[in-house]
């Protein structure tokens, strides 16, 4: 077919299929959540993702006009679940709090701790997401959403479910990811999927070890990396396993940006039809041209990180702290200091007003 016989709008929709397409995987990674996937693509991802082609022209407005915000600020929660066939399917792993500031264009990734503690659940906040579920399913997101308002003042505008099949799939499918492991580490703990009422005990473990250096991972050995959780010093703790999670999550975006995958149209088949089985989420489709822009206004500039953790920060602020078990049903937990929530909640504002 010649050029001259292709409709300009007919352009203009494949074009901006493509710059939707990009979005999507934001939430993986953005999480998570993968960031910035231009690639040439067609009209039937638009239909496949419900965009109606009216709403094509919001990638031309501002990102502020067409999302939800408070105080300029728009805020994406997404949950890492384990997913079925494992042991409470509906646990949260992983819970990253991605938030857009539209007065500076600044984006800014906060790694929520699972144990922090939610005082109207009296449960760690990695249980919101199920026990919504259990209450009411498809409730899971609400009760996730209201927890992080409840712990930090935050409101979350958007939601993200992740599976664990969604992050092994997506990095088998990149070829894998390579991380530098500082410094290397060994766990004799790690949970064996199926057997974690097996007998002996010692069997439903296996041992896992990384060394120091750069490491290749595949699926699901990245995912062990970013789980692991049991290894003898500091990187058996949860802020080891936040970092850890934030290093697969950047080189998994570095793989996905690379023109090699974005013009290999059966990869981008497969990344969204993995996409399309395994994550769920509250973002109605209308707004993927609206997101798009969001991330092609920020592709090249840096994501910051704000670490919320029992350790002082380069302030020499401590903002986090473990109380005595005894008072939170046996529980090993994380608080603000002092107990003091406000002071949690205004920090962390100050931080994302920067």
């Amino acid at each position: 077919m010649k050029l001259s016989h292709v409709r300009p709008m007919r352009l203009l929709v494949k074009f901006l299929s493509g710059i939707k397409n990009h979005l999507w995987l934001i939430f993986i990674v953005f999480a998570a959540s993968i960031l910035v996937a231009l690639g040439v693509v067609g009209y039937g991802y638009l239909l496949k993702l419900n965009v109606r082609p009216q709403n094509l022209l919001n990638f031309f407005g501002t990102p502020k006009d067409n999302l939800e915000s408070t105080g300029g600020i728009t805020n994406f929660l997404v949950l890492g679940i384990r997913g079925e066939g494992s042991e409470s399917p509906d646990l949260s792993d992983t819970l990253i709090l991605a938030s857009y500031n539209h007065e500076n264009n600044t984006t800014s990734l906060i790694s929520i701790p699972r144990d922090l503690w939610v005082p109207s659940l009296k449960a760690k906040i990695n249980t919101a997401y199920y026990y919504g579920e259990q209450a009411s399913p498809g409730a899971g997101i609400n009760f996730a959403q209201a927890s992080v308002l409840e712990d930090l003042g935050q409101p979350i505008h958007y939601t993200a479910i992740v599976n664990f099949t969604l992050f092994t799939q997506a990095i088998d499918l990149v070829g894998g990811v390579d991380i530098e492991v500082n410094p290397g580490f060994s766990d004799t703990q790690f949970p064996i999927p199926g057997k974690e009422k097996a007998l002996p005990i010692s069997s439903r473990y296996e041992k896992i070890s990384f060394s120091g250096g750069i490491n290749h991972l595949d699926g699901q050995t990245a995912l062990k990396f970013v789980r692991s959780r049991h290894s003898v010093g500091d990187e058996g703790t949860d802020f080891a396993r936040t970092n850890r999670q934030q290093q697969v999550i950047y080189a998994l975006r570095q793989k996905i940006i690379n023109p090699g995958f974005l013009l290999d149209q059966k990869k981008v088949d497969a990344l969204l039809n993995i996409i399309g089985k395994n994550l769920k989420s509250n973002i109605d489709g209308d707004l993927y041209p609206t997101l798009a822009k969001l991330a092609l206004d920020t592709r090249d500039k840096p994501i910051r990180t704000i670490s919320l953790t029992d350790t002082p920060d380069k302030n020499g602020v401590t903002i986090l702290e473990n109380p005595p078990i005894s008072k939170y049903n046996g529980e090993w937990v994380l608080i603000p200091k002092d107990n003091n929530w406000n002071a949690l909640k205004q920090y962390l504002k100050n931080a994302l007003s920067q």
